[in-house]
């Protein structure tokens, strides 16, 4: 079976080989007596949680983290716990999570006290005994409860027959920007645990560290981290305050190509695309690509760096391959619903091969070579988003294909709600 099929305009390649590299580096960076959990929100931030999930476990994750219980349902045959961290007060008898649920596979968080007693009714609905995690609101202040409040959650935890206390966690604010604001939540949650370890069993998992705390050292990897821009090998800048040599080691997983449909010559002086943003300076070979915003592909924000500038200094760039030559060109003009056109002027000698001077030139829109300026994070930080913002946006028609050694295995099913899902070969 093809990896993908003639009619598709992009295919998003997410490299497995890679996958296990990063998970082997978190090893390597937390050390053996630290659990690795790997957060696979978002149907794996669009890349595929099913097919994703099983190769992070074979790589060593020990749990698994999503958001919501329909992204955890999407990982029913995957064989570690887990963990939901939205609030969830009820699930229907029968299914998957029901499953999940008897097994005690699925961890929940548990939020406040009111949120407590809503699952020990859950328990009872269910005739099981639930893994709860206890939420620390150490200055995130989205999620979970203050000290005070979360006292009292290990109290009613601690009394009910229906609830077991499986991990205490709290979340960074400043995981990227700020090891001073990391060390004081970090603090605060070592203050808390300290004070009522008479409530927290020994075999309770202490975690706090997401990729980039994690990265910051020992003293924040507690007894698990949460983990996920690092098994997409998009962590490598590492925390901005800090080096961090373990980031060079990470390597880029996820890879989105496409296609030169059209190519034509523009003279001097032509404007290209609505509003006219761009105008040659020079006669022009365009070509025309066949990914736009209704792909994922990022138009300028309002606040981007870039935004003043993109006509003399463009803020997006793709790699043109052919064969064994490659070339960085600018994205010119408006980025369209379904089209972007590229600057080919000056590949003649690259080119020549193909018809009409560029026709089927592969372009990659996001690579893996991290000094290029189109690696995802490079894009992101030119448009004024994060990368994780950039792999959601990722349209799931885009077909996702599982490649080993730069070979593909197969197609990557996405988890989507009421939605079709490609059948596709298993992925290991």
């Amino acid at each position: 079976m093809d990896a993908a099929r003639m009619t598709d305009n992009s295919v998003i390649s997410i490299d497995f080989d890679a996958v296990d590299h990063n998970m082997k580096v978190v090893r390597g960076l937390v050390g053996p007596g630290v659990a690795v959990n790997v957060v696979v929100k978002a149907d794996a931030y669009g890349l595929g949680a099913a097919k994703v999930a099983r190769r992070l476990v074979q790589s060593g994750a020990s749990m698994l983290t999503v958001f919501s219980p329909w992204q955890a349902e999407a990982l029913e045959g995957v064989p570690v716990p887990v963990l939901v961290l939205q609030p969830v007060t009820k699930l229907d008898r029968g299914g998957a999570l029901h499953s999940m649920l008897v097994s005690g596979r699925l961890h929940l968080v548990v939020h406040d006290t009111h949120h407590v007693a809503e699952l020990i009714v859950l328990a009872h609905e269910h005739g099981v005994r639930i893994p709860v995690h206890l939420e620390l609101d150490t200055g995130l202040a989205r999620g979970g409860c203050a000290p005070d409040e979360a006292a009292r959650v290990l109290l009613a935890v601690a009394a009910s027959p229906q609830l077991a206390l499986a991990g205490v966690m709290t979340h960074f604010s400043h995981a990227k920007g700020s090891a001073d604001r990391c060390a004081a939540q970090m603090r605060a949650f070592d203050l808390f645990v300290d004070s009522h370890r008479a409530l927290i069993p020994p075999e309770c998992l202490l975690h706090a560290a997401s990729t980039f705390a994690a990265m910051r050292g020992p003293a924040m990897h507690a007894g698990m981290v949460r983990v996920g821009l690092a098994w997409t090998g998009l962590a490598g800048d590492g925390p901005e305050d800090a080096e961090c040599a373990e980031g060079d080691d990470f390597r880029p997983a996820v890879r989105w190509t496409s296609n030169v449909i059209h190519v034509r010559r523009i003279a001097r002086g032509a404007s290209i695309g609505y509003g006219w943003t761009w105008t040659a300076r020079r006669d022009s070979v365009v070509g025309l690509v066949p990914v736009g915003y209704a792909d994922g592909y990022p138009t300028l924000c309002a606040h981007a760096p870039g935004t003043a500038r993109d006509q003399a200094e463009p803020a997006r760039w793709v790699r043109i391959r052919v064969g064994d030559w490659d070339a960085e060109v600018p994205v010119i003009g408006a980025v369209n619903m379904d089209q972007i056109c590229v600057d080919l002027t000056g590949l003649d000698h690259m080119l020549a091969a193909l018809p009409n001077g560029g026709l089927g030139a592969e372009v990659e829109l996001y690579g893996t070579d991290r000094a290029s300026r189109n690696y995802l994070p490079a894009v992101a930080e030119c448009v004024g988003v994060r990368p994780y913002e950039l792999l959601c946006r990722m349209n799931p028609r885009i077909p996702r294909v599982a490649v080993e050694s730069a070979q593909p295995v197969g197609r990557v099913d996405r988890a989507l709600p009421h939605a079709a899902v490609r059948a596709a070969p298993e992925a290991p």
